[in-house]
């Protein structure tokens, strides 16, 4: 997008460099375990008119500090494919997306749209800007439409956010890739349920939560003999994100995970009832309808009916299951 006169640039990739990586590979140096450790290279000389910019990476995430001066139109660039999101740590700015009005963004704030930014005005500021790609949130539910920016002013979640992201950006554990997968999946889901939570009502209404549990519980029927099952992958196959399936379940009565222990438990009465012999044991029980261990069969059936697996076995009629 070609930037208009007096307006600053960002390279994608910060001169003098490369940016600081979190659990990336290859190019760091290596820990006593082996695992790639985070470095930072010295910065680059800049001239004055240029910001300044420090980057650390977190698996697909790139977070950068940046000032912002007063009165002073600035071009974020973005890849294709790419979301950004701006958390402002100070002072306010005001900014847009690819197309659509300026979106006034205060402190405490967070903005994002797919593809460039563009600030215009406002400042003095500091922000933090966040960069992954766009598939990361469309696969959890959060839709960006025709690169119009969104910003987020109120929510349970944005002091979490803010906190996390600027901690994570000033001191990056020096840790295995297992701890920074982890670090990225948690910043992630708390951008992801900032977005979600400012969500205009429409968009929530109780017909559609209603529709998503119908859906939910589809899935549950289909895939509760899977010891894999578990509510992040029913919300992964709806295509939304966990706490926007978990929201859709409130008030309902029952949450999402309560319903894949209840398909199990009732199928396991069901084997109860049918089998003889040494498949009618908790383990194989266990197994064949989900749970990992027959000690969870033997909590979940109690929660279900009140009553350990051993006392439903003397209740239950014995039937010959035919074979699968």
């Amino acid at each position: 997008m070609p930037a208009h006169p007096g307006t600053g640039v960002l390279p994608s990739r910060r001169p003098g460099g490369p940016p600081h990586h979190l659990g990336s590979g290859p190019s760091g140096p290596s820990g006593p375990s082996g695992a790639a450790v985070g470095r930072l290279s010295p910065p680059a000389r800049r001239s004055a008119a240029a910001p300044t910019e420090r980057r650390t990476v977190v698996g697909d995430v790139t977070l950068a500090y940046l000032p912002v001066a007063p009165e002073t139109p600035l071009q974020l660039a973005a890849a294709e494919g790419t979301a950004q999101a701006v958390i402002i740590l100070s002072g306010s700015v005001a900014l847009r997306g690819r197309r659509g009005p300026m979106v006034p963004v205060d402190r405490g704030a967070v903005a994002a749209a797919a593809g460039a930014l563009t600030l215009d005005g406002g400042g003095p500021a500091a922000m933090l800007r966040l960069t992954l790609p766009l598939n990361v949130l469309s696969r959890r539910g959060v839709r960006l439409p025709g690169g119009v920016a969104r910003s987020c002013a109120d929510g349970a979640l944005l002091a979490p956010l803010r906190e996390f992201a600027y901690a994570l950006h000033r001191a990056p554990p020096l840790a295995p890739l297992d701890a920074a997968r982890a670090a990225e999946r948690s910043l992630v889901e708390l951008l992801v349920g900032t977005l979600l939570e400012a969500d205009p009502p429409s968009m929530d209404s109780a017909a559609l939560r209603g529709i998503l549990r119908t859906r939910a519980a589809a899935i549950v029927q289909r895939r509760f003999t899977d010891p894999a099952l578990r509510p992040r992958l029913v919300a992964l196959e709806l295509n939304v994100s966990l706490r926007h399936l978990q929201r859709s379940f409130e008030g309902s009565g029952t949450t999402i995970a309560l319903e894949i222990r209840r398909a199990r438990s009732d199928y396991a009465a069901a084997l109860i009832d049918t089998l003889t012999g040494p498949d009618r044991s908790d383990r194989r029980i266990a197994a064949r309808a989900g749970f990992t261990s027959a000690g969870q069969l033997r909590a979940a059936f109690d929660d279900r009916f009140g009553m350990p697996t051993s006392s439903y076995r003397m209740l239950a009629p014995t039937q010959v299951l035919p074979s699968a």
